[in-house]
């Protein structure tokens, strides 16, 4: 079906960016450690392609920068997300664990990208 609507409209497929590449920077909790992870169209498990395909989404590509919790004290992990697009674009969203309100597919890119990315 997918198949179909491409070939019917292609200016469409065109222009929808499909995404090329996340990096998560986790820093902070207890030890204060920073570490960073990344997937790209190249890293060959389930679980990239998944989570480059949930940032590709109307869903994720309209989150707001920024998820904060309004005291950001003791131990918290915090993660800056940057989402690269084949149309040349870049998305930053930074968010900390616990803060409520915080969009589930955000947390699942988190989730898939930091225990499929290797620490650098």
């Amino acid at each position: 079906m997918a198949t179909a609507l491409i070939a019917a409209n292609p200016a469409a497929a065109a222009e929808t960016a499909y995404t090329e590449s996340i990096s998560v920077t986790q820093s902070g909790g207890f030890t204060g450690r920073t570490e960073l992870f990344s997937v790209d169209t190249t890293t060959r498990d389930e679980r990239a392609a998944q989570a480059l395909s949930l940032a590709a989404t109307p869903q994720y590509r309209t989150l707001a920068p920024i998820y904060l919790p309004s005291n950001p004290c003791c131990d918290r992990h915090r993660y800056e997300v940057v989402t690269h697009y084949s149309d040349g674009t870049d998305k930053t969203v930074v968010t900390m664990d616990g803060v409520p309100g915080t969009p589930p597919v955000l947390l699942e890119v988190i989730d898939l990208v930091t225990n499929v990315g290797t620490p650098e």
